[in-house]
């Protein structure tokens, strides 16, 4: 199976990724407080980044810190006015430009998109149904992929809506499903909520959301950017996103998308004091009356009527009568973002970093641990990155003899089937198939019950040439788990093949 892009979902993430140092509770307040300090303190000491935090209660900032890379060519390092790309953070501004044209009698959630964008090909699909993810929009990002055509394949393209949506218009993709079938996480839907607005409005989103959002309630450091590849005088602040190579030495940009000049769905650059404005605005209602944020959280449902889960632009992590707890995460290049939001307590915390999620889940956790009352935990090891140095210092049979050397210490290493998959994959855009091929292998001698192993070894041996064990690997994975529709296409298109 294909690597693919990991939306981040930070509520599924466990503190079983963590070895502890104290399992004791502590007082919260000033305790909690020199906590974080010494948390960051301890990661900041192994060479690990945190990014730039903010964590508050009861209205007040209890902790900020900033540690990390603002870019790596120069080498710079972040600050607390450091401007970090939101990623999908980004949507709740989408959804209160929606709501803000709304309050001004301009549009109805419940209007046709079509009576908006008259060349919009569905007449089917609702303003509400977008803002709720529940619209069947096929992705933008495989659309562009399919059907893209580059003038100049020497040049790095920046698409925004109105290219991927002149797209979007030439090739007229069947909808993935019937509008209100089911919730399905759409960018899409966003991008055409930020036309929407601009169609509506006469403005660009970007001077939209200043003048109707930002602006109003301090927002000064907070933009919807017109990107650019180097970096840019105008913004001396903004963050590049970098990732560490597979030889767990050297690091390199991750920055750079052809969609990253696309509004709505993200693009919007912000820091963790402007975000903890905008926080306060929607618990203190100063951006808009509490009747509309009402509505604005509130789950959106099904035709069949689940509820999803989801608002305008928010995910809702609370039931009915219940205190109200919005909030978002994001991930895009090396971006990986969060905003939480405990509206009715006015607390609450903010993430920003820029390193691929290198060090993401602990962070998370221990800010949850902390807010818990309890001691901070020092990451373990992902011991794929360990097995990724060895290959790259000698070779991959070193690499597995270590793996069967620690995958039982699971104090200090973190060992899962996940991870090794994601080596070989990563092996395979290294160009080291041969090596990729082996720690597929191992993965299966390790979770023989797991379907998806055997589809990852069959992309391997693929590669290798070796169409007959390929094919033999596919129909395996499909055989355990005929859910998997991506392994059944693989081994009917390499039947027919092998058949020619």
């Amino acid at each position: 199976m294909t690597l693919f892009k990991q939306l981040v979902m930070v509520c599924l993430f466990s503190a079983c990724f963590f070895s502890c140092k104290d399992e004791s509770k502590k007082t919260v307040g000033e305790d909690s407080k020199s906590e974080y300090a010494n948390f960051v303190n301890a990661m900041k000491a192994e060479g690990l980044s945190t990014g730039n935090i903010l964590v508050y209660e009861k209205g007040e900032v209890i902790f900020k810190s900033s540690n990390g890379l603002r870019s790596i060519n120069p080498i710079d390092s972040l600050d607390l006015n450091s401007q970090f790309r939101l990623a999908s953070v980004s949507k709740q501004f989408t959804g209160m430009a929606i709501m803000k044209l709304k309050e001004a009698g301009k549009l109805d959630y419940d209007q046709k998109v079509n009576t908006i964008l008259t060349d919009f090909p569905y007449d089917n699909i609702t303003v509400r149904q977008l803002l709720y993810h529940i619209s069947g929009l096929t992705d933008y990002e495989r659309l562009i992929a399919e059907n893209f055509a580059k003038e100049d394949s020497t040049k790095q393209y920046i698409l925004g809506n109105d290219e991927i949506l002149a797209e979007f218009y030439s090739v007229d993709p069947p909808l993935d499903f019937e509008p209100g079938e089911k919730w399905e996480y759409s960018n899409t839907g966003y991008l055409v909520l930020a036309s929407i607005v601009e169609k509506i409005s006469g403005q660009h989103f970007r001077d939209f959301l200043k003048e109707q959002i930002t602006d109003p309630i301090g927002m000064t450091n907070t933009t919807l950017y017109n990107y650019q590849i180097d970096a840019d005088p105008k913004m001396p602040n903004r963050v590049f996103g970098y990732r560490k190579a597979l030889n767990q030495k050297d690091l390199i940009i991750n920055d750079y998308n052809i969609v990253n000049d696309v509004r709505g769905d993200g693009g919007i650059y912000s820091t963790v004091e402007d975000l903890y404005k905008w926080n306060m605005a929607l618990a203190n209602h100063t951006i808009i009356s509490k009747e509309y944020l009402d509505e604005a959280w509130v789950s959106g449902k099904t035709n069949d009527g689940e509820y999803t889960g989801y608002g305008f632009g928010w995910f809702l992590e609370y039931n009915p009568g219940e205190p109200r707890v919005v909030n978002h995460s994001g991930g895009w290049v090396g971006f990986i973002t969060f905003l939480h939001n405990e509206v009715d307590a006015k607390s609450g915390f903010i993430i920003l970093t820029n390193d691929s999620g290198e060090n993401f889940e602990a962070i998370y956790d221990n800010i949850e641990n902390i807010r818990a009352g309890k001691s901070y935990q020092m990451p373990r090891e992902s011991v794929y990155k360990a097995m990724a140095k060895k290959i790259y210092e000698k070779d991959v049979n070193e690499a597995i003899t270590f793996y069967n050397s620690v995958k039982a210490d699971t104090i200090n290493y973190r060992v899962n089937e996940n991870d090794i998959n994601q080596l070989g994959y990563l092996l395979i855009n290294e160009n080291k198939v041969d090596a990729a091929t082996q720690i597929f292998k191992l993965n299966i001698s390790e979770h023989p019950k797991s379907a998806n192993v055997y589809d990852s070894y069959g992309d391997a041996l693929l590669m290798q040439g070796d169409s007959i064990q390929a094919l033999a690997n596919f129909q395996m994975c499909f055989q355990m788990n005929d859910s998997l529709m991506y392994a059944k296409d693989k081994a009917e298109a390499l039947e027919k093949a092998l058949k020619n």
